[in-house]
Order: structure tokens, then C-alpha cells, then sequence
């Protein structure tokens, strides 16, 4: 499932993307990680792309998307932007996760969540869309995902597996998984899925010359309760709440005993040791807790959610620094 609100992400698909061989291209340079800017009030209320690139209304309705578990459309904006709409419960989830994924140095597509708008000529909605339409015509909150970003394009087929990429053994690979259990990210579908793969590959030009950017680009999963197909659930900071007691078993023991569970459980907490951690945290701790809170506010939730949510990070990241200790 594609994503890494209206919450807006900003889409990496191109409208011509390069052939799939390019991902096996061995001139390119491959890249998980970069040293993460500072990130500024804006950043964590419009997203990494900025207020000035949100979708802007009037939305005209194009086609409904087939596929995939959560109702979407493709819409075109006053700027003649084409985009994503996705509606439901991986909103905010995947709007807060492009922010603190971006952070912390990860590379992911820029969101924005929208609320309380209107698209123009809908007709056809299947009824898993229809059921987001106010009878005024309105849709009350989605997320925006850009089509055709030429300067961060999509490579279709181009998955990589956890335990089957260019990063094993880097602390950028350990933290990327440390990041899938802060969130509770337990859509942990890889390479060994085909092409409904999570893991994927951009190509981008934005350093001067092209580069292949490593990537998890789905975080709908998040923000909720990790663990087995009957528990497991999205966008609930009280059952996000509920499992960060146990989000590291015992930190200060002579053993990492992660609490985590998604579908492959064992590719997230393997590999995982105290040096990814204290890799990781000099990051994490720079991020303050108003800024979270802005992130989850700008993502879609409201102030309480926000709150609780906030909590829950601050104590995980509490965990994560006296298991570094």
C-alpha cells in the first residue's frame, strides 16, 4: 500500500518513472538516512514541504482509486496539482509520521491533512468513499498525496526486505526499526510481499545528482495498538497509550526485551542493540514536546489526542534513554 491527512502527502509516483532497473543501478548512490535539518514550527504543522505547497482548493474530482484497504480519489487543485485523497482512520497517523520521520533524517513524502472541504463533479464514489460525504457534499478530514513529484519519483518493483538491503548492521537501519516501534507501526510488509511491499525506493534529484532513496512510506498502521490480527488496531492514542508501559520490558536489563509486535515482529526487534539507541537519541531529544504536539495537531487530531499521544512519545523516548544508560 503506497503512502512514508485532508491530511496532504506529497506523492512520489511520477508520471514517466524510470525503468525498475534503475533500484540495481550499482553508480547510484543508495541512501536510508541523511543528517536531519532542524525542524521549524511550520515544519511540524504543514509538514516538511511547507505551508506554501498544501493543496489548494477548489478540488476538482477525477476518478475514485480501486484497491487497497482505505477509501481514496484522485482530485485536481486550483494549481492544477494532481493528488491522493485518502479518508479514515490512517489520516493522521500517516500525516504525523512524514513529519517525525523527517526529524529524525528518514526521507519521507510530505503530508498535509485538510479538513472540512468540498470536491467539485464527484460522481461514481464507491460506497466505502461515499460513506466520507457529508449530505452538504463535504468531506470532514483527508489526506492529500501529490501526483507526479518529478524530484522524488516512485520505482515501481523496487522493494527491499528488512533483513535484505544495503544498510545491515548500521546504526541508520537499527533506528529506522527503533522509529517503527516508537510509532507502533505494525504494517511491516517488505519486499517479501511483492509489489504490496511498504519498503520502497525513490529516485531523486535534489542534491544536484541523482540518488536512490531508501524508504518506509506507509504509516497508516500507526498510532495505535501493535500485536496480533484481533488486536492490533490504528490511530488510537488510548491503546498506543496502553502498550507503552511495556514498550521496553526492562530497560535498564542486561537484555532489550522489546514489547513491539506487527506481522513479522522478528525483522523490527532483531538486530537491535544499545549502540542504535544511543545512535538514535541525540535526535529524538531535540524534538520538544510542543513541537510534537503541533505535529499531531497539524496531522488532524485534536488538542486532547495530541496530549495523549505526546505522553506516550515522551515516556517510550524515557525508556529509550535509560536502556542507552
Amino acid at each position: 500500500m503506497r503512502p512514508l491527512l485532508i491530511c496532504a502527502v506529497v506523492a512520489a509516483a511520477s508520471a514517466a518513472p524510470p525503468p525498475p532497473a534503475a533500484c540495481g543501478d550499482p553508480h547510484l548512490p543508495k541512501l536510508l538516512w541523511s543528517e536531519p535539518r532542524l525542524m521549524t514550527n511550520e515544519d511540524w504543522s504543514c509538514g516538511p514541504a511547507g505551508c506554501a505547497a498544501r493543496p489548494v482548493p477548489p478540488f476538482h474530482f477525477l476518478k475514485a482509486e480501486q484497491g487497497g484497504s482505505t477509501p481514496k480519489m484522485d482530485v485536481r487543485d486550483s494549481k492544477g496539482r494532481i493528488w491522493s485523497v485518502k479518508f479514515g482512520g490512517e489520516v493522521i497517523p500517516e500525516c504525523f509520521g512524514s513529519r517525525f520521520l523527517t526529524a529524525l533524517g528518514y526521507f519521507a513524502e510530505s503530508t498535509y491533512c485538510v479538513s472540512d472541504f468540498k470536491v467539485q463533479g464527484v460522481t461514481g464514489l464507491p460506497v466505502i468513499v461515499s460513506h466520507q460525504q457529508r449530505p452538504d457534499g463535504s468531506f470532514a478530514r483527508a489526506r492529500f498525496e501529490i501526483r507526479g513529484d518529478k524530484t522524488m519519483q516512485f520505482l515501481p518493483h523496487c522493494n527491499w526486505a528488512w533483513k535484505d538491503n544495503p544498510f545491515l548492521g548500521s546504526h541508520e537501519l537499527g533506528g529506522l526499526k527503533i522509529v517503527m516501534m516508537l510509532l507502533s507501526n505494525w504494517d511491516t510488509k517488505d519486499a517479501h510481499y511483492g509489489d504490496d511491499s511498504n519498503n520502497g525506493v525513490f529516485l531523486s534529484n535534489t542534491s544536484g545528482h541523482p540518488e536512490l532513496l531508501y524508504s518506509t512510506f506507509d504509516w497508516g498502521a500507526s498510532l495505535g495498538a501493535w500485536g496480533g490480527m484481533m488486536h492490533r488496531d490504528q490511530s488510537d492514542c488510548v491503546s498506543f497509550a496502553a502498550d507503552t508501559p511495556k514498550f521496553l520490558e526492562d530497560p535498564a536489563g542486561s537484555e532489550l526485551d522489546w514489547g513491539y509486535s506487527g506481522k513479522d515482529t522478528k525483522d523490527i526487534t532483531e538486530g537491535v542493540d544499545r549502540d542504535d539507541i544511543r545512535w538514535l537519541l541525540p535526535y529524538l531529544e531535540r524534538i520538544t514536546p510542543a513541537q510534537l504536539e503541533t505535529g499531531f495537531i497539524g496531522s488532524g487530531a485534536t488538542p486532547r489526542q495530541a496530549r495523549c499521544w505526546t505522553s506516550s512519545l515522551e515516556e517510550r523516548i524515557r525508556q529509550l534513554q535509560i536502556a542507552a544508560h
